[in-house]
């Protein structure tokens, strides 16, 4: 998630398990260690497109990364912080106080991010296989803004109970990530409704969350010969009015040819089997658009925030080097308002079609 919900929540971690000992110095660093993860953006600043695909959510974000470094980073504020204080009898118990600061708010960045459809290499360095539960978009301001809601309470309101208030925090906080969870669920299930309802059966069906809000989700709906992608508000669901584009075959000469590069093989994992291919016929050969069907803000399913293109000779061959890029040219902001009327629309004015 955004790197302000990744630190507000690293913060209310380490009130929870640090502040009755270490004082609000906790929640400070807890911040800090919440959103270092994210410090992986700049491995790539040297590298390619591909290159920031593979390496955010990378390293830093996997599971063991937490166990390892968390020890090493408090050994670090525990030294700067008695270099600053002073000789305390209890020093022992301050260092395994910081200890589970840091490892724990380090640890809850990839498991925040994980519930997001992203994708997240929880298993590095033993898989780079991505993990991703499409509960929660990247962006979402009343769950940032309960987190920060705990932080002031605790820190100007009831600062006796600052631990007890960080716990009901993230009580509450982890009841909203379920609830979106549960959403993702609902909207799959009565998608499936619908198209069964439409006499579609057997298709691959996955919701995916928007952003800024919890209830509006975008629905793909795969079939052997078509894509279909629509919206649906779980705050009040209506008939999914869905766009539909026929499936390229992924054995064409073409897509092979693509996906034989580097450049393919990364798109491909990255969208972990939601990408789409579009053959274009040219001059000397093909383009290839491929797009991820995760992620956009119409129903069009050759438009995605991220996509990437090849030209191939009749023979099969690469003949140009793969483009790729964050195609964010529909996210206009009339689009945006749009997402907020449909998401709490008073009544349904679509029909299926």
């Amino acid at each position: 998630m955004d790197p302000f919900s990744q630190a507000a929540l690293g913060a209310v971690v380490g009130q929870a398990v640090g502040h009755a000992r270490l004082g609000y110095r906790a929640a400070a660093i807890g911040a800090l260690a919440g959103a270092l993860p994210d410090v992986d953006v700049l491995f790539s600043l040297n590298g390619d497109y591909f290159d920031q695909l593979v390496t955010h959510r990378g390293i830093t974000h996997s599971l063991f990364f937490a166990p390892a470094a968390g020890p090493l980073l408090a050994f670090v504020v525990w030294k700067l912080e008695a270099r600053r204080r002073g000789h305390d009898p209890d020093e022992r118990r301050r260092l395994a106080g910081w200890t589970w600061v840091v490892t724990l708010a380090l640890l809850s960045h990839p498991l925040l991010d994980y519930l997001t459809p992203y994708g997240t290499q929880l298993l590095l360095p033993f898989s780079n296989a991505r993990f991703a539960v499409n509960a929660m978009p990247i962006i979402d301001p009343a769950y940032t803004l309960m987190l920060f809601l705990g932080l002031a309470v605790a820190g100007w309101i009831y600062r006796a109970a600052a631990s007890r208030i960080a716990l009901v925090t993230l009580a509450l906080s982890c009841s909203y990530l379920a609830y979106g969870g549960y959403l993702n669920v609902a909207a799959e299930r009565e998608a499936v409704r619908q198209l069964r309802a439409a006499g579609v059966a057997g298709a691959e069906v996955a919701a995916f969350p928007t952003v800024l809000q919890v209830h509006y989700r975008r629905v793909v709906a795969r079939t052997a010969h078509d894509d279909r992608v629509g919206f649906i508000s779980m705050w009040r669901p209506c008939d999914i009015a869905w766009s539909a584009a026929p499936r390229e075959d992924p054995d064409s000469d073409p897509v092979k040819a693509f996906l034989a590069t580097r450049e393919g093989r990364i798109f491909d994992w990255f969208t972990m089997g939601w990408a789409r291919y579009r053959v274009e016929p040219t001059v000397s050969g093909s383009r290839v658009r491929a797009t991820d069907l995760r992620y956009g803000f119409t129903d069009d399913p050759d438009l995605s925030i991220f996509n990437a293109s090849a030209v191939v000779d009749l023979a099969g061959r690469l003949v140009e080097p793969v483009s790729a890029g964050r195609d964010a040219a529909d996210a206009t902001g009339q689009r945006l308002a749009l997402l907020f009327q449909d998401t709490y629309a008073a009544a349904c004015t679509l029909a299926a079609s």
